[in-house]
């Protein structure tokens, strides 16, 4: 999608709704995408901090990409949550690289990444798949409704 700037339409403010439809990229793989466009607040924390904040600023017909470090979403990769396990506590069927679900000596189930099974031990990896990893978020904005001000409706293109 080209971008537009129509300098007639607001830009958006903290506490405006946007319409938005997204897609996250990380090491080149769409890792997740809006399936319907939807309404957030700026500012209230509904979606990454860091994306509603780079929109501010911006207009309906937009897309505006926005480069998210690790630091902002689901951290550093952690050598620490790379641990070894008997092989037996891994699900049968489950081959490297699938997600399992392993159980701590508290009974807390923990999602963990099979990294490999050899020897009657396997490696696993705790921690997210988009731990360490830079995020690309592509967001088209698709309409704006402006916060209340006191005395006043909300205003925009469309309703919700």
């Amino acid at each position: 999608m080209e971008e537009v700037k129509d300098p007639q339409l607001p830009t958006i403010e903290p506490e405006d709704k946007a319409l938005i439809r997204y897609r996250v990229i990380a090491e080149k793989n769409v890792v997740d995408a809006s399936k319907e466009p939807f309404w957030v607040k700026i500012g209230s924390g509904e979606f990454m901090p860091a994306v509603e904040k780079a929109l501010v600023g911006h207009r309906p017909g937009e897309l505006v990409v926005i480069w998210v470090p690790p630091e902002e979403h689901y951290g550093p990769y952690d050598p620490k949550k790379l641990q070894v396990v008997p092989a037996e506590r891994v699900p049968e069927g489950a081959s490297p690289g699938s997600v399992i679900k392993l159980q701590d000596e508290y009974g807390v189930v923990h999602p963990a990444v099979l990294k490999k099974v050899e020897e009657g031990l396997a490696v696993v990896d705790f921690n997210h798949p988009l731990a360490g990893k830079t995020l690309r978020f592509e967001v088209e904005i698709l309409d704006l409704k402006k916060r209340k001000k006191e005395g006043e409706q909300e205003s925009g293109r469309a309703e919700e």
